[in-house]
């Protein structure tokens, strides 16, 4: 971009200030006196401010404020370090900011959040101004940013539409509230001036600020009252002019002698005079329509009520005769549903019978019936064979056997675990579950009670003074995905076994 006399983009306060500026203000005279002292010598007064090279020399951590000159900062030993002496002579958040402002790879962001901070804390009066302006420029870096980022989609995407439009109004807001009669800054490098940052701002106005981004932003801007005045005079008296004509004295020779307002007037007497000529034929149209309207009705009454039914109080159309087929359905329906509610409402109190049958004691039976079935299911398969039960009770002393293993025996004991953790427990988890509640003949308890192995949390499977099951096939390699409370399905069953137990 080109860029233009910055002159023409300064808004009139900018201006006010190069007039008021008594001379470039480069660097704050070094004072003899400490800051904690003497706080007339402090970088930091009510009417001044001079900042060093030293703030944006590092990161904009706020521990290297320890280390600034005790001439301009006010300092204090704490447990014998020396620290910054927090207040309006060192505000932290306006140093962190002022950091991020002025180096050249700054946080936007974080500059903006630490100087909006320290505005609601409080600032001696040139530190606000400061913090205004500052605050202004890092607006308009982001501007910048965001320009460079999103080019020609900058106005058409709503996400960076809102961003710049944001950023655009707060830099106005920002520098809007920088009091220029009383802000002072200087500094102890040539790098950076007062002057300087007016000409950012001048900058910023010429290419983010002017009035070209309010209509994509949804600014308008309203004309001031003498100019809506003048528009309104100059309109109101050429439309005057047009439609009621000149003065007598001033009307112009031809056509223009009579005021337009009154030929339109005659050419509007003309036209009703010529409706009234045609008001006959008109009036026979109106007849023509009123009786195409009324055998309408009468075609669509009939739809309705036949003749003569309004004797009855019924009308006996095809519309009303299907309205009752639909009643009648309805209604059956309404029946058929509240006899199904009535059933239920009997089977919930206990009190519905079949065929001199109770329902409860049927489904009571049917229950038992299962049970008995899985007892059975329980039993070996095969003549002489454990059961669950029988393999679960020596699986549990094979494991305690194991646990003071030695390397050979290794190996053994991670079979045994993918036995336990993966067949047993995992291949049909009811199975597991159901066996486990059975009662051992010998203990007359449930075995869940009897044996640790069938503990349903992992954690509980002891099988050797305070040593898991889980914790012994951990430790002999058996995966923790395995030795876990989850359910495996079956091809997780089939991965484990032909990896352990092949």
């Amino acid at each position: 971009m080109v860029r233009q006399d910055l002159a023409s983009y300064i808004p009139l306060v900018v201006a006010a200030v190069f007039a008021t500026l008594p001379g470039a203000r480069m660097a704050a005279a070094q004072e003899d006196d400490e800051c904690s002292r003497n706080l007339a010598s402090c970088d930091l007064q009510e009417r001044k401010t001079h900042l060093r090279a030293q703030l944006w020399s590092g990161p904009c951590d706020p521990s290297r404020w320890d280390a600034l000159p005790r001439q301009g900062y006010p300092l204090e030993r704490v447990d014998g370090d020396q620290k910054i002496k927090v207040g309006p002579r060192a505000p932290v958040h306006f140093l962190n900011g002022v950091c991020e402002a002025h180096r050249r790879d700054g946080d936007v962001d974080h500059g903006l959040h630490e100087l909006e901070k320290a505005a609601t804390v409080g600032l001696l009066p040139s530190q606000r101004n400061t913090a205004a302006l500052l605050e202004g420029l890092l607006h308009c870096r982001k501007l910048a940013q965001l320009e460079d980022r999103y080019q020609a989609e900058l106005t058409t995407r709503l996400a960076p539409r809102e961003a710049f439009c944001m950023h655009r109004g707060m830099a106005k807001a920002s520098f809007t509230r920088v009091r220029w009669e009383g802000l002072e800054m200087s500094y102890d490098t040539s790098d950076f001036s007062l002057t300087g940052h007016a000409e950012s701002m001048a900058q910023c106005y010429a290419e983010h600020l002017h009035g070209g981004y309010d209509a994509t932003c949804g600014v308008v801007s309203s004309p001031s009252p003498a100019a809506i005045d003048a528009a309104a005079e100059t309109v109101s008296r050429d439309i005057l002019t047009d439609y009621f004509g000149s003065a007598t004295e001033d009307a112009p020779p031809g056509d223009r002698a009579i005021p337009p307002l009154k030929a339109m007037l005659a050419r509007k007497i003309d036209m009703a005079d010529s409706s009234l000529r045609d008001s006959a034929a008109l009036l026979d149209g109106l007849v023509r329509k009123k009786d195409l309207l009324v055998t309408s009705y009468e075609g669509m009454a009939s739809m309705f009520c036949l003749p003569g039914s309004e004797t009855t109080g019924l009308c006996s159309g095809p519309l009303p005769s299907a309205v009752a087929g639909l009643h009648d359905g309805y209604e059956r329906a309404v029946l058929r549903s509240q006899k199904v509610l009535d059933f239920v409402d009997r089977w919930v109190s206990g009190l519905y019978e079949h065929q001199g049958k109770d329902v409860r004691v049927e489904l009571q039976r049917s229950h038992e019936g299962l049970r008995d079935m899985l007892a059975r299911a329980e039993l070996p398969a095969v003549p002489n064979e454990m059961t669950l039960l029988q393999k679960l009770d020596l699986m549990k002393r094979d494991m305690a056997l194991l646990a003071n293993r030695s390397a050979v025996e290794n190996d053994t004991l991670k079979r045994q675990c993918s036995i336990y953790f993966c067949e047993i427990r995992n291949r049909n988890r009811t199975f597991f579950t159901n066996a486990c509640n059975q009662t051992d003949a010998v203990a007359g308890r449930p075995v869940k009670d009897v044996n640790a192995l069938c503990a349903a949390d992992v954690a509980g499977t002891v099988v050797a003074g305070t040593r898991t099951a889980a914790a012994l096939c951990t430790g002999a390699g058996l995966p923790a995905s395995y030795v876990s409370n989850t359910a495996m399905n079956a091809r997780a069953v089939d991965t484990c076994m032909s990896e352990f137990h092949p």
